[in-house]
């Protein structure tokens, strides 16, 4: 059930949320502001449900996003782990404006892990100075994944200069085009200065 995917992530998420309201980030005078971001996300068909934070850079017209996601689908037995890339497209820099559309390509690449049983590998897996114990298990890759996306969204800019985006995607996954799916998320950025 999606709720399963996303609940552990909705409380990172309204935290960051107050932390827009109420905590002074950078003003954002600058013209190309440094940003931080997560986006939880997900759909019913198939089962869908995951997240993604990272480092973004505004400009007037386009954003640059890098980071981390993690996803679970009912079409694969593992979660997958990996890094994401995204560029947007708008008409004029989300944090000077109150509600601001953009198109954007992105893509993902990853791999899930499982455990398997390490009993015979001549090894000592769990570093607990036994070789080859009964029970003993180590992780290994099981699958790797890669996605292309399309998407398109609002930025609304929020008290505080930070962005809440909702947006959706088609993401074109490496596994064929039956595991093709969309993608509806909802994030949140905020600016920082370094």
């Amino acid at each position: 059930m999606l709720r399963c995917h996303l609940s552990p992530l909705l409380p990172c998420l309204l935290l960051l949320l107050l932390l827009g309201f109420f905590l002074t980030p950078a003003p954002c005078a600058a013209e190309d502001p440094n940003s931080a971001f997560v986006e939880i996300g997900g759909n019913h068909s198939p089962k869908f449900g995951g997240a993604q934070g990272g480092l973004s850079q505004y400009n007037d017209h386009t954003a640059f996003l890098a980071g981390f996601a993690l996803f679970g689908s009912s079409a694969f037995d593992n979660p997958f782990a990996g890094i994401t890339l995204a560029a947007r497209f708008h008409t004029a820099n989300p944090f000077h404006g109150f509600i601001t559309p953009f198109v954007g390509v992105g893509g993902f690449a990853g791999y899930s892990q499982e455990e398997e049983s390490a009993e015979e590998d001549d090894l000592d897996n769990d570093d607990d100075g036994e070789v080859d114990e009964k029970g003993e298990v180590k992780q290994s890759r099981s699958d790797s994944l890669a996605i292309l996306y399309p998407e398109a969204g609002i930025h609304i800019n929020i008290k505080g200069d930070g962005l809440f985006t909702l947006s959706a995607r088609y993401n074109l996954t490496s596994k064929g085009h039956d595991l093709d799916h969309w993608v509806y998320a909802l994030g949140f950025t905020i600016p920082f200065q370094f």
